[in-house]
């Protein structure tokens, strides 16, 4: 588990250092850092490649990146000469270091790696599905999808989501670990496999389904139907279906498959989810970290966050020492300014800093006091 990382002269960051978790949420403003730390990360992985060692890192294409040229990842009050520096400590090597020079000359649009650690950690090196990814901007409904060419040992959703027909439809019958069974598994006839799982925490999530998913003979075209259980309907069309079902589809299977000891970063899990489903997704989330894998996500809902809280605190599904929460915000310095919030085993929150989740409160003073006026 990687236990901290820091970024020096990293896009907005001269030097920031954060704690991480089992379950660690990034919040706050637009704008003030949180994906810096998870580019951060994306630029560990591709630096701790196994065969071969890398000499660069790009900062376009892998994982979706368009961060563009060196410079524009150089933090602003930085000399090139300084370069970037990313730090990681990890429960097996402690501090790992990585160095990256940037060029003052030309446009490179990727950096040069300086110093690496002669042993990079097994959540950024390993093979498989020890490092899972997905970006805000998954897709949306789409009549078919592709297919990845890795080992089926290796097969993950891909950052945007886009191998999640794939995957559903060769891995179908995978039997899931037990800490991730749908809280009704046993009622519901206790299908441990894969694509019920799926079906089932999606149905609590966002809206009753069943999932057919295909992979055509002779060709890389997979596609993903869908059918409301119970009623004698046709398979639907992911455009008839709605936004919410194929947002969260690739966070329930990335979730139920990634293995103890690896890590899932996701970003916006409650895009397209009612507020319910956005709560219940916060609680997903938390069940993959309380069975082995450290999850770190970046979200603007106060309904997943809650839905972290209750599991901690209503449903002790994860101590709270295993969590905690950064806020980010944006100021005029040159650096934002960012807040540790522990969560308690009450649920509770250590603080509460101004512009924290705060907005209902200021939108109901404000209706108020509108009242009042017009009495």
């Amino acid at each position: 588990m990687i236990r901290g990382i820091t970024l020096k002269n990293f896009k907005r960051f001269r030097e920031c250092p954060l704690p991480l978790r089992r379950m660690s949420v990034l919040t706050g403003l637009n704008g003030a850092g949180k994906t810096s730390v998870i580019h951060a990360l994306l630029l560990l992985r591709q630096a701790s490649a196994r065969h071969p060692s890398p000499e660069f890192v790009s900062l376009n294409g892998p994982f979706g990146l368009a961060l563009g040229e060196a410079l524009d990842v150089l933090h602003g009050t930085a000399e090139p000469e300084e370069g970037i520096t990313i730090e990681v400590d990890t429960e097996e090597l402690n501090q790992n270091s990585w160095m990256f020079s940037v060029e003052e000359q030309g446009r490179s649009l990727n950096l040069q790696i300086m110093q690496r650690p002669e042993r990079a950690p097994a959540v950024l090196s390993g093979k498989g599905r020890l490092f899972n990814y997905l970006c805000a901007e998954r897709l949306g409904p789409r009549d078919v999808l592709g297919a990845d060419s890795v080992a089926l040992s290796e097969l993950g959703v891909g950052h945007q989501g886009e191998f999640t027909a794939q995957v559903l439809s060769v891995l179908e019958r995978e039997v899931i670990r037990a800490g991730r069974l749908h809280p009704q598994t046993e009622e519901r006839g206790g299908v441990t496999t894969l694509r019920k799982q799926a079906e089932w925490w999606i149905s609590s999530t966002v809206r009753p389904v069943e999932i057919d998913a295909q992979w055509f003979t002779t060709s890389n075209v997979t596609a993903i139907r869908y059918k409301t259980p119970g009623v004698r309907s046709e398979w639907t069309r992911p455009t008839n279906m709605g936004f919410g079902v194929s947002y969260a589809l690739p966070v329930v299977v990335a979730g139920l498959l990634a293995p103890p000891g690896g890590i899932f970063i996701v970003e916006n899990p409650e895009a397209h989810l009612h507020p319910a489903g956005q709560s219940a997704m916060g609680d997903f989330l938390v069940r993959i970290a309380a069975d082995g894998v450290q999850v770190i996500v970046e979200t603007h809902s106060d309904h997943v966050l809650n839905g972290i809280r209750r599991a901690i605190g209503e449903r002790g599904l994860l101590a709270a020492d295993e969590a905690i929460i950064h806020f980010f915000e944006g100021t005029a310095e040159a650096q934002p300014v960012v807040s540790r919030i522990d969560v308690r085993s009450t649920g509770d929150l250590s603080a509460w800093p101004a512009g924290f989740f705060d907005q209902m409160d200021t939108d109901l003073a404000a209706l108020a006091r509108a009242r009042r006026l017009r009495r």
